[in-house]
């Protein structure tokens, strides 16, 4: 009998001092990173006699930590988005760095100036604001700029530490598995501990998905399905240059061991930190620059062409205020022709340009597309511009002239120059026109003289005639063949009755009849359209009243027209008219085109948008990951309360356990005693 109790409280001494190890440990370690709580437990002996077999394991619940790899990525994803997007949205919700202040006294500026048109001074102030206003875009640009090399640097931060967890993974698998899956060799709880929380970790740079290997290891692939880390191996995270922009960061996977074994990286699906910088640059970096640069080219290039249909001060017709920046297209790496490009906006078509990158390809041995493309570098559907007929041999320029009729070639010039090896079919090149033309726009002039506020041409009327017709409405289209327009002027108008006018040249001693305009009612507009020569002299007019046959009118270029303000005038009209485009492709009967403080209206609220967004999914996430953290502690984290009760428990044991020694000695030395 003595025999068994010694045996039972030898047992149960090892049992209890086991149990009070486990629960020490738990306490030791309860602010250990990544620690989980372990258990000890028992089997009975299989003859009855004292406990069995212990077993120490850790509590955990593969469910449990997998929702909680889920939610770490998505927190930070949703953390890290929001922290580069406050960047943007401080920035632009700024009085201080506004654009539309800068136009608003822009166009102030004009309007003073046509109050008093031939005043040097209020000329003066108008370049003054306009430079401004260029300080503010190059400003703002370059702070853009400053952001998108602050995200390439993070990227590659990030992607070292997503390799460093990776290689710790493959080690802890490797150490794992060489204890096997027997019962000779304990394998170290505390493995699977840093094991599990480099995968966490892991999982705040990309979301991961993990599973069990036989051998014990775990095995990490990305969202998408690509691997990371694999039986035996582990690929690495490359931060490249972008193809063909190389100022962006694209990922790829290599194999460690075969350096030959490379996997692209589907950008949408990355998630974690590393995603949120994709998502941010896809969904508010890129696309501000973007519109910012769209919005600089779309207002110099209105008052270049408005400008341009103006006389200066000094009798002049108006030339070019801002000079429109060109830029270099990006060849792809594959292309194999000897072909380059540069485009810029073609002078005219402000209002036709996109808030888009686009795509140039040769797809034929005539013939060229062009594609719009959106910000993650999809192309847009129903984009395709395909211009054939081309002679792909020499150099040549692509722009509104090329296309069809009522077609456009989004407002681009491209210039297209060919080598010595000539264009190769599916070669590719991408056009980014606004990525940095709000930092390049600058002033054509300095002179105030040079801001054309009146309109070159005037109408007046024969103090002889009987009735009461006045020119009114002359508006100017077109002032690029000046020497004819103003050679051929002035024109001489006469009312014959029946609602018709002839109009003469200047041609001494006898006028030339050059057309004749008829209406069907006194509602006299656009007369030169009416005699079918608008175009040739690049304005028309309205005859207003009731004008008497023999009435005479004449057109004449302005001259010493100082006071005018006629041009200043729709110069000022540019700030309220539908100047900048807002998608490549429109839906039928869509409104297509925006004032400029609309468009930068339209860009700061998208901003703030996407903003306010990215902080809501982070209050949310932040609770759902708070709750879940809450979850797994309940079962993996150590309670003081729990581990102190058990330490008491399993204190009374073994004193208890003690006490059956104590017995079974005490039982022994009776029995020797009896026998003496």
């Amino acid at each position: 009998m003595s025999d068994n109790l010694l045996k039972i409280g030898s047992s149960a001494i090892r049992a209890s001092s086991l149990l009070l190890n486990t629960t020490s440990n738990n306490i030791a370690n309860i602010n250990t990173q990544g620690y989980v709580r372990q258990r000890t437990e028992f089997a009975p002996d299989p003859l009855g006699i004292g406990v069995g077999r212990g077993t120490t394991e850790r509590l955990i619940s593969e469910f449990t930590v997998k929702q909680l790899r889920r939610d770490t990525s998505q927190y930070s994803f949703a953390q890290q988005y929001v922290s580069e997007a406050n960047r943007i949205d401080a920035l632009f919700s700024n009085p201080a760095n506004s654009i539309a202040t800068g136009m608003n006294d822009l166009f102030a500026q004009l309007q003073s100036a046509n109050n008093d048109p031939v005043q040097p001074a209020s000329r003066q102030l108008v370049i003054g604001s306009a430079q401004s206003l260029l300080n503010r875009f190059e400003g703002m640009s370059k702070l853009l700029k400053d952001q998108e090399t602050f995200i390439n640097d993070q990227f590659d931060i990030y992607v070292n530490e997503a390799n460093d967890l990776i290689k710790q993974i493959a080690i802890y698998n490797k150490d794992i598995a060489s204890y096997g899956n027997g019962t000779t060799r304990q394998l170290p709880l505390e493995l699977l501990d840093k094991r599990d929380l480099a995968i966490l970790k892991l999982s705040e740079m990309v979301e991961i998905n993990v599973l069990d290997a036989a051998n014990g290891e775990k095995l990490v692939f990305m969202n998408d399905g690509q691997s990371l880390v694999v039986e035996q191996g582990e690929f690495r995270l490359l931060s490249l240059r972008g193809d063909p922009d190389p100022l962006r960061k694209e990922l790829q996977l290599q194999l460690n061991s075969n350096s030959n074994v490379v996997r692209d990286v589907n950008s949408k699906a990355i998630g974690g930190k590393l995603g949120a910088l994709v998502a941010f640059r896809e969904e508010i970096l890129d696309p501000t620059q973007i519109q910012l640069g769209q919005l600089a080219l779309s207002l110099g290039d209105a008052l270049n062409n408005q400008n341009k249909l103006g006389m200066t001060l000094n009798g002049t017709l108006g030339g070019d205020l801002f000079r429109l920046p060109v830029s270099n297209g990006l060849a792809y790496r594959n292309n194999t022709g000897e072909m380059a490009i540069r485009v810029g906006l073609e002078a005219g078509q402000g209002k036709k340009l996109p808030p888009n990158d686009f795509l140039v390809t040769v797809t034929g041995a005539n013939e060229i597309t062009v594609q719009a493309v959106d910000s993650r570098g999809q192309v847009i559907p129903g984009s395709d511009k395909v211009i054939g007929g081309l002679d792909l041999t020499a150099n040549l320029t692509l722009n509104s002239a090329s296309m069809p009729p009522g077609d456009d070639l989004y407002g681009l010039e491209i210039n297209i120059f060919i080598g010595a090896g000539g264009a190769a079919v599916g070669d590719r090149f991408l056009l980014k026109p606004l990525q940095e033309s709000a930092s390049q726009l600058q002033l054509a002039t300095n002179r105030g003289e040079d801001i054309a506020l009146a309109s070159p041409v005037r109408g007046g009327f024969n103090v002889a005639n009987l009735g009461n017709g006045r020119v009114e409405q002359l508006v100017v289209t077109n002032t690029d063949t000046a020497t004819p327009f103003i050679g051929n002027l002035p024109l001489n108008l006469v009312f014959t009755g029946s609602d018709t006018f002839e109009i003469y040249d200047n041609t001494l001693p006898v006028p030339n009849l050059l057309g004749t305009a008829s209406f069907s009612n006194n509602n006299y507009n656009n007369v030169l359209a009416q005699a079918g020569l608008a175009g040739t002299y690049g304005f028309d007019f309205n005859i207003s009243g009731v004008p008497r046959p023999g009435d005479r009118f004449t057109l004449e270029f302005n001259q010493n027209g100082f006071s005018d303000n006629r041009n200043g005038l729709a110069l000022v009209g540019l700030q309220t008219a539908e100047t900048t485009r807002r998608n490549a492709v429109s839906v039928a009967n869509a409104v297509n085109e925006y004032s400029f403080n609309q468009s930068y209206g339209t860009m700061v609220g998208s901003i703030g948008e996407r903003t306010r967004q990215g902080r809501t999914l982070e209050e949310a996430n932040a609770a759902i990951l708070e709750q879940t953290t809450l979850w797994y502690e309940s079962l993996s984290g150590v309670s003081l309360d729990e581990e102190a009760a058990n330490l008491v428990r399993f204190q009374q044991t073994y004193a208890a356990a003690a006490r059956i020694l104590s017995t079974s000695q005490t039982i022994f030395d009776t029995l020797l005693q009896a026998v003496r």
